[in-house]
């Protein structure tokens, strides 16, 4: 991998669907219902089920990953969630290279990300650094 600041990530896109939403809780513990229950999720206020706050970090990683390939590892990934996203809306993440530093017999990579719903509505922000070997 050959970046420097301000080289962008091939960005992913991903629509939740109702059961990649379901069996995300499942793998996470996470119980809470406007997750993996429509009418629960309508029962709250919401147009449909949630997307978790832990799958837009996931992304992210997935993301960054993909973009600094094979021998990368995740360092740090942290992200806020700025607006809800639902399941069934196309979901886009990005990532821009912020800082590339030598670490010796590798390299630290420092990226900004973002998480877009098809509207528009930015859903997430965060930062990631990922340590790539060198080759």
């Amino acid at each position: 991998m050959a970046a420097e600041p301000g080289t962008v990530c091939p960005p992913i896109e991903y629509t939740p669907t109702h059961l990649a939403l379901f069996r995300f809780s499942a793998v996470t513990w996470n119980s809470h219902r406007i997750h993996f229950d429509q009418a629960h999720a309508r029962a709250e206020g919401f147009p449909d089920v949630v997307v978790q706050s832990t799958l837009h970090g996931e992304m992210f990683a997935r993301t960054v990953l993909s973009f600094a390939g094979p021998g990368a590892v995740l360092r740090r990934v942290e992200w806020r969630n700025r607006a809800t996203a639902f399941a069934g809306v196309p979901l886009t993440f990005s990532g821009r290279v912020t800082a590339v530093t030598d670490d010796g017999d590798g390299h630290l990579v420092e990226f900004d990300l973002t998480g877009t719903a098809a509207d528009g509505t930015v859903c997430a922000t965060g930062t990631a650094e990922v340590r790539v070997p060198s080759r």
